[in-house]
């Protein structure tokens, strides 16, 4: 959907589509029908990223604060960016209030202090909920989703398992699938792509080839989607700057794989000759995508995770790579630089396959960021000469 304050309500002139509209109507007829009854029951909506899961799951929120401003219901999210963008939202949209929009973990404690049951609990990227103990978050149960159950009458969750970042949110074969079984969930998809606009659905399933498979395909000509590689990280800069003076959130992102420590500093990605401070921890309101002066930043995943931009300029690091003897991707999670992503939790481990997942969940979110277009720029010649490729003459830069 389209960015014009945030992510999470249509473009002036836009509509939702036919399979949009009908997962919003069962969503909120499913919560009228089950407040009603006796059991907690559970709805879960299913989307890869940029399926409009979260433009959705807002819609869902405001018809059920419509029908019946009475009811205690509650958005949760366990991302800081999208949280600020949810209480923003909340400011100027007749019904809502910003304390109904809470991080998991406050959500949890305020509930059990009080000993409450909240009416309808919606949780956006419930792929992001802790599955493991965090005392960094203050989160000293076993799993956030549990705890959310036992405090709800009825859960509408959004759930993509190609977005999970961190060891202590990784969900596990069934384990979703498991605890909701004693709510009976009804499960539906959100199966179209409304991010990237046009004809855009070869680069869709190019960049699923990639991070889903670690296959490179061929993409086929996309006139109304601008898909560019570069051999020049200065050049794609430039041109995120000129998209930016054009048509406005245009930013460089890039995988976690330079430098940083949270609150020491500035760090720089950089490729060649090209350097570029990452984004800078704000604890305003206003979210990294939305604040002007970041466009002399790199975004993170975790900067960038559940919010849509016109063009998108990915620099792809040194720890994926492209072994031509194999024909796939090499993941290698020893240049990762986001350590608290495989940190430990209660004694868990994860394995090589689950590292190089959550580098792959990575790549996957930041290339889909765009709406109108996709820049990259790669550190691994071998990979980048595959990447200029695969795409049509007009895509190499």
């Amino acid at each position: 959907m389209a960015m014009i304050k945030n992510s999470f309500v249509l473009a002036d002139g836009e509509q939702f589509s036919e399979e949009q509209n009908d997962v919003i109507h069962q969503a909120v007829a499913f919560a009228n029908h089950n407040l009603t009854q006796s059991q907690t029951r559970a709805f879960v909506i299913e989307g890869g990223a940029g399926a409009g899961k979260s433009v959705v799951l807002f819609e869902i929120f405001k018809q059920l604060q419509a029908a019946k401003s009475q009811w205690r219901n509650f958005l949760l999210v366990n991302h800081a960016e999208m949280w600020k963008s949810y209480r923003e939202l909340a400011s100027y949209q007749p019904g809502l209030k910003k304390n109904q929009f809470l991080k998991p973990t406050t959500f949890i404690n305020q509930m059990t202090r009080h000993n409450q049951t909240a009416d309808v609990v919606l949780i956006d990227e419930a792929h992001l909920l802790l599955t493991a103990p965090d005392r960094y978050n203050k989160f000293q149960q076993e799993n956030q989703l549990v705890e959310i159950l036992k405090h709800a009458r009825v859960v509408i969750l959004v759930f993509d398992a190609h977005q999970v970042l961190k060891l202590k949110s990784m969900w596990h074969g069934d384990q979703l699938q498991t605890i909701l079984a004693p709510f009976r969930p009804e499960t539906v998809q959100l199966s179209e792509q409304y991010r990237m606009v046009g004809q855009s659905q070869s680069v869709v399933e190019w960049i699923d080839q990639l991070t889903q498979h670690k296959k490179i395909i061929d993409v086929a000509t996309t006139p109304s989607f601008d898909l560019r590689i570069y051999n020049d990280a200065n050049r794609l800069y430039t041109a995120i700057c000129q998209e930016n003076q054009r048509v406005g959130m245009s930013r460089i992102l890039a995988t976690t794989d330079y430098p940083y420590t949270v609150n020491r500093g500035k760090w720089y990605v950089t490729l060649d000759d090209f350097k570029l401070p990452w984004d800078q921890l704000d604890t305003g309101v206003t979210p990294w995508a939305l604040r002007p002066e970041t466009i002399d930043e790199v975004g993170s995943v975790y900067t960038i995770q559940g919010f849509d931009l016109n063009y998108a300029g990915v620099i792809i690091g040194p720890g994926i790579r492209y072994d031509n003897q194999k024909d796939q991707l090499i993941i290698d999670p020893s240049h990762y630089e986001d350590k608290a992503a495989f940190r430990s939790v209660g004694g868990k481990n994860l394995s090589l396959e689950d590292k190089q997942s959550i580098m792959l969940n990575a790549l996957n979110i930041l290339l889909k960021r765009g709406r109108h277009g996709l820049f990259i720029a790669v550190a691994d010649p071998v990979l980048r000469q595959k990447l200029l490729a695969s795409v049509p003459k007009q895509s190499r830069y």
